[in-house]
């Protein structure tokens, strides 16, 4: 009997598993699995989120190597280092090994919908929800607006981190309550797919919101065991960060050295009073994306999950008076909800107090972003409502049949029993909510589209006109975003495309007072625009326009250091790229004493070697340099920085560290079964 009722478990979860997995395929597959490099959604910043699965793509599969570098943005910006870098995470990376960099990036959105799907199922299964309503709830937070939202915007590292926030809650719950070590890894692990997501706020997001569960834990348990949980919890934490540490460690030179181009956002424009965020999850109407309103300064708002939550949600406080044993649960989620709703609502007070108290936290923008965090408690205390309300209607109509028969008695002898109706009802509502959600969703978020082909073109004749390494200006002072993904697979670099961040040592580089610096050899740019100054046209290709600036700098060159630097002084070296950690110079000087160039950011962990010699670096007006040597030699500049493989050597102990855990705690689970009573 027992081994019958496993195997109905064990089938009753593979079931939904399979249903889940099902619903994303059907939902994503148009958009995200279509395989085709050529076919990228472009309803918002795709192609500028899709330049670091291509720069991850050519490290990986072109030269071998892990991407530190990124040679392709502005005159350079640190890989390692980068807030958005979501390198480590696996689930962003393992894709585009598979894939390459536009197919893996959406096989990997794809992929966090599963996550997100799935997390949500363990977290409604962990707060004691069972069947269609732990099916309903992993669902709809998978499928709910806020997570479309970050596809359309193009936010693709958001989304990749946003979708393990359910795995967070959940295994972070079980951990503080159970006593094994496996427990502990396992919330670790879900974290670290956070941090390493590259989602800029997410770790400030995440950390308040596990502090609220581990005080929620704290103020369930015994007094004689918080200090347990409370180790245990640090524990997660240390873990947390050791294995996130390759990512995190570079940090320290990344905050000291390069900067952010957005500014505070003082006033916090999205920010809304509770009652009117609670509104953005039930529009379903597509004008409300940009809608001002409701004391929501500017648009870019879409959270849908339909009104069956919200109206579930009503119900709550009656739930939590009849059923004592879902009390725990239900006030550890409420607080949750509640803490991230007000945290959105932080142009009011009493948020508004700690922001002006702690200015930092004005770096924090898009406060809507919250809502999308906040439908995970909400949807989970949604379905714990529903699912008491059809316990208690059981219990209420147990042994009552629906019958069309006069005959009282007749009727509790046939028709359908009462309880068979009420769980088909639900089902059907359910069903019914779910596919509104999902037809809304699909309708405003996926949007399969062509890339440019005129972007491919006329980049692709520039690449064969010229095979030389130098920077090319795509559009003029605004960038054409949309191009940017092609000139990555080029592995050509953007001068004007700057994702939100820069090198600070650019900041010199371009004062009135700078004696040289960087300018694109190329310039693109639609033929109703003028000429750049002193450009020579090259060619034309479907309206756009290829300019020619003589007057640009060699990407590398030799300079006598007593003779002013301009393109007339100054002599072109032969310089190319050896993957993205490498640039690779070939000069030759008459005399010892000769300044090489190369108009590359210089930034903490370049290396130089000469011949394969290690030699200093002389960086020049914030550029790499050397001092050259008399005859012909390879001067060698390798991206090399320390807190990266200091960060790589404490991932890797805290991974050893988390397998011999588990492996240990397994091994002594197996030996304690196998020993004869």
């Amino acid at each position: 009997m027992a081994t019958t009722k496993s195997r109905l478990h064990y089938s009753s979860l593979a079931i939904e598993w399979l249903a889940i997995l099902a619903a994303i395929v059907l939902f994503s597959r148009a958009t995200l699995l279509d395989f085709n490099p050529r076919q990228l959604q472009q309803t918002g910043e795709h192609n500028e989120s899709a330049t670091l699965p291509i720069l991850a793509e050519i490290g990986l599969r072109r030269y071998g190597e892990i991407p530190l570098w990124n040679p392709y943005m502005l005159t350079g910006f640190p890989h390692a280092g980068d807030l958005i870098n979501h390198f480590w995470n696996p689930v962003a990376t393992i894709p585009v090994m598979l894939w390459g960099g536009i197919n893996g990036m959406k096989v990997s959105v794809f992929l966090s919908l599963l996550v997100a799907a799935y997390g949500q199922w363990f977290l409604a299964h962990t707060f004691g929800l069972r069947g269609i309503f732990r099916l309903w709830g992993g669902l709809l937070f998978a499928l709910s607006g806020g997570l479309l939202l970050l596809w359309r915007l193009g936010w693709y590292e958001l989304l990749v981190g946003a979708a393990w926030f359910p795995w967070c809650f959940a295994l972070l719950w079980q951990a503080l309550h159970r006593r094994d070590r496996s427990s502990l890894v396992w919330a670790a692990l879900a974290i670290a797919m956070v941090l390493t997501a590259g989602g800029g706020y997410y770790p400030f997001y995440l950390g308040i919101s596990l502090i609220v569960l581990t005080v929620a834990a704290l103020a369930f348990h015994k007094p004689t065991g918080r200090g347990i949980q409370l180790r245990r919890a640090a524990a997660v934490a240390v873990l947390s960060v050791g294995l996130a540490a390759v990512y995190l460690v570079p940090l320290v030179d990344g905050l000291r050295y390069t900067r952010r181009d957005a500014p505070p956002d003082v006033t916090q424009l999205n920010s809304q009073p509770i009652p009117y965020a609670l509104f953005n999850y039930v529009v379903s109407d597509e004008s409300w994306f940009i809608t001002t309103a409701l004391n929501r300064a500017s648009g870019y708002g879409w959270f849908y999950i339909g009104v069956l939550p919200l109206l579930a949600l009503a119900f709550t406080p009656w739930l939590f008076g009849r059923f004592s044993w879902r009390r725990r649960g239900i006030l550890t989620l409420l607080s949750l909800l509640f803490v991230l709703l007000l945290w959105h609502a932080n142009r009011n007070a009493p948020v508004r107090y700690l922001y002006e108290w702690l200015p930092f936290l004005y770096t924090f923008r898009f406060p809507n972003r919250l809502l999308i965090i906040a439908a995970i408690p909400l949807v989970v205390l949604a379905a714990i409502t529903m699912q008491g309300l059809l316990v208690w209607l059981r219990r209420a109509f147990r042994g009552l049949r629906l019958s069309i028969s006069s005959d009282a008695d007749r009727r509790n002898e046939s028709g359908i029993r009462l309880i068979t109706f009420i769980n088909l009802s639900a089902a059907l509502l359910l069903l019914i909510a779910m596919v509104d959600v999902y037809r809304v969703n699909y309708r405003f978020g996926m949007h399969p589209n062509p890339r440019l082909a005129v972007a491919e073109e006329t980049l692709g004749w520039l690449r064969l006109h010229d095979t030389g390494l130098y920077y090319v200006n795509i559009g003029g002072p605004t960038p054409y975003w949309n191009w940017v993904a092609h000139a990555y697979e080029l592995e050509m670099p953007v001068f004007n495309f700057r994702y939100n961040r820069r090198v600070l040592s650019m900041d010199d580089q371009y004062q009135p007072e700078s004696p040289f610096n960087a300018q694109p050899k190329y310039v693109i740019l639609p033929t109703d625009q003028p000429m750049p100054e002193g450009a020579t046209l090259v060619t034309t290709i479907r309206q756009m326009s290829v300019w020619y600036q003589p007057q640009a700098l060699p990407y590398a060159f030799a300079v006598d250091p007593a003779v002013p630097i301009a393109r007339d002084t100054v002599r072109e070296l032969a310089v190319r790229l050896d993957g993205p950690n490498r640039v690779i110079v070939d000069g030759t000087a008459d005399e010892p004493g000769q300044q090489l160039v190369a108009l590359v950011s210089d930034y903490p962990g370049w290396r130089l070697a000469i011949d394969g010699r290690p030699a200093t670096i002389v960086p020049v007006n914030g550029y790499l340099g050397a001092e050259m040597i008399a005859g012909e030699h390879t001067y060698a500049f390798e991206f090399r920085p320390v807190l990266f493989y200091a960060g790589l050597g404490v991932s890797l102990l805290t991974l050893l560290l988390c397998v011999w855990l588990v492996s240990d705690e397994w091994r002594r689970a197996r030996a304690s079964t196998a020993q004869p009573y």
